[in-house]
């Protein structure tokens, strides 16, 4: 019962917080409507801004709707595993990050390297993952993503020369909705739903995520993958 009623809280507090991120753009995008409907016919200079707000807001919008449709998809557990060539599905995913990244993204993976995974799982934890260390990264440094083997499992990481997290917000930061001191401070945008989607889909496929310092300053986020060969 006291885990049922722990499970109960946080399903309640989740469906609070998501209404709250929807309820702050919608409430932005009413006001600008009202406003021109008010003073647009006098003031034409305020359109073009109010479109560009509304625009704004609206996509903000889309990627917070997308993002609880992807832990609701995370949430059902419903995912099937395969073998995967994940040299391959790295390098598409680094390739479509750059375009839109400002960071330069260094590559340092082998030439084959197979996980036993779902391939969109993957790509859509990578791409959480540059997309964070691009968000808290200086725009001139430098995002790394090595792929190494370790016996017989394969360990990829994903490291920034960002600020550090503090150790009392390692394991807050997957927690849905959560945003660390960095991301008020820096006004980072997003929707703080990022890291627990990545943490949820790392459950899914049985890989061990861990966050770790670099020196002078920066993280790494590692993802530990199972060798394939001790599936069967």
């Amino acid at each position: 019962l006291t885990s049922i009623n722990h499970k109960n809280q946080q399903e309640k507090t989740f469906i609070s917080n998501a209404a709250h991120e929807l309820r702050t753009p919608i409430a932005a995008i009413r006001g600008h409507i009202q406003l021109v409907q008010r003073h647009g016919r006098d003031h034409p200079e305020i359109v073009d801004r109010s479109i560009q707000f509304i625009n704004n807001e609206s996509a903000r919008m889309q990627t917070l709707v997308n993002d609880l449709l992807a832990l609701s998809r995370a949430d059902r557990g419903d995912v099937k595993l395969d073998y995967i060539d994940l040299t391959s599905l790295l390098n598409e995913t680094v390739e479509e990050q750059r375009a839109v990244l400002k960071q330069t993204i260094n590559v340092n993976i082998p030439t084959k390297a197979v996980v036993y995974a779902n391939a969109d799982n993957v790509q859509q934890i990578l791409s959480a993952l540059l997309d964070n260390a691009g968000k808290y990264s200086p725009a001139d440094s430098q995002i790394t993503v090595v792929l190494s083997q370790h016996g017989s499992q394969y360990s990829l990481s994903v490291q920034n020369t960002g600020p550090s997290i503090p150790d009392n917000q390692k394991d807050q930061i997957f927690e849905r909705f959560y945003r660390g001191d960095q991301a008020h401070n820096h006004q980072v945008s997003g929707t703080g739903l990022g890291l627990s989607i990545v943490k949820q889909l790392a459950e899914l496929n049985h890989i061990q995520i861990t966050v770790t310092d670099l020196k002078p300053q920066g993280s790494r986020f590692n993802l530990l993958f199972n060798n394939p060969e001790n599936q069967n």
